[in-house]
């Protein structure tokens, strides 16, 4: 396991030190190349990739077989291309079920019926594995919300209108404050004064979290919104409501508990969750 460092006399999360280097890279990118480096590094999976291993790192801190994690922690590859209702696309996590057969079949449904497409793993193969989407926004936030929430939708909807009981993550990381764009193309880094609208945001994940048996294909049984101060030598990770209040992220009258979207319980409740509907020993 990956020994985690001090910062402050503090012993620091797997998931922040992954948010330092995070920071680092794409702040470099802006003092090296201004505006062409920060969307070139946006658009590379070398930034997203570092979330893609905080969350393969929870998982097997909480027991789960590092070998039926597919890409394996630390790699990009090879990823698992699950036939869905809709379509057959790579998924980011998977966790593969150890006790269970593969049994390929020709997929004979939805609009991919008539192409004569193979699914490798079979329906009870699918249904039983650990799904877990990793996405992040970092610019344009405003501009591009009802496009996230739609694609967000559909991701879901794809895996579940093919297999109910599947059990499906979804991990978006958003800041509090995007960097200042003006500043970027003097290759300078600084922030907006204006910070993201969490409250739509912690809104939406939890319009769509914690799905239940037979409830509607486009729900997540577990979200988890990753709301990041960047403005900081070490990222702020929040994880409450409190904390958003207290820096004024929220109202203090918004009602909605963001604990329950927090990244340092995603992992146990996943697990939890998958252990209610199928066998655990399935992924260990």
């Amino acid at each position: 396991m990956i020994k985690c460092q001090k910062i402050g006399g503090r012993t620091i999360e797997f998931i922040e030190k992954q948010l330092i280097v995070f920071k680092q890279m794409i702040e470099q990118s802006i003092i090296d190349k201004g505006v062409d480096g920060k969307q070139s590094m946006i658009r590379s999976s070398e930034l997203i990739n570092l979330i893609h291993n905080a969350v393969k790192y929870e998982l097997i801190k909480q027991g789960i077989n590092r070998e039926k994690i597919f890409p394996p922690f630390n790699k990009k590859s090879p990823e698992i291309k699950m036939a869905g209702y809709l379509k057959q696309k790579n998924q980011d996590i998977c966790v593969l079920p150890t006790n269970m057969e593969k049994k390929p079949i020709i997929i004979d449904w939805g609009p991919l019926a008539f192409e004569n497409k193979l699914d490798p793993y079979g329906y009870e193969f699918s249904n039983n594995s650990l799904v877990i989407n990793v996405r992040s926004q970092m610019s344009s936030l405003a501009k591009n919300t009802d496009t996230l929430f739609e694609r967000t939708f559909a991701e879901a909807d794809n895996l579940h209108m093919r297999y109910n009981e599947i059990v499906l993550g979804e991990v978006y990381l958003i800041p509090t404050h995007e960097y200042d764009d003006n500043l970027v193309k003097e290759n300078k880094v600084g922030f907006k004064t204006n910070n993201t609208n969490i409250e739509k945001y912690i809104s939406f994940f939890n319009s769509i979290n914690n799905r239940k048996l037979g409830q509607a294909s486009y729900l997540y049984e577990r979200c988890a919104l990753l709301i990041v101060d960047f403005n900081r030598e070490v990222p702020k990770l929040y994880k409450n409501s409190q904390e958003l209040k207290e820096d004024g992220l929220i109202s203090k009258h918004f009602a909605i508990e963001y604990s329950t979207l927090a990244f340092n319980t995603f992992s146990k409740d996943i697990l939890n969750i998958y252990s209610e509907r199928h066998d655990i020993n399935n992924l260990k």
